[in-house]
């Protein structure tokens, strides 16, 4: 709570917030639910995106094994 009532009030050299002076918007603490966003959408999306984060994995332990392939037959 303490956070948000700094970062609301208005400062009296710059006359902005210092949550604009950070993020370079107003903060706006009544949003509207998005609710254009379903829940299958959004189990969707993190399925891809832990499709996405284990391909990444796959890729490193291959470059990986790939470098120490690679050094062990320099020595």
């Amino acid at each position: 709570m303490t956070q948000l009532a700094l970062n609301a009030k208005v400062l009296n050299i710059t006359k902005i917030t210092s949550f604009f002076v950070n993020y370079n918007k107003e903060l706006n603490l009544f949003e509207e639910e998005r609710t254009h966003l379903s829940t299958q959408s959004i189990i969707e999306r993190i399925t891809i995106l832990k499709k996405i984060y284990d391909n990444i994995l796959k890729m490193q332990e291959k470059s990986i094994k790939y470098q120490n392939k690679k050094r062990k037959t320099t020595f």
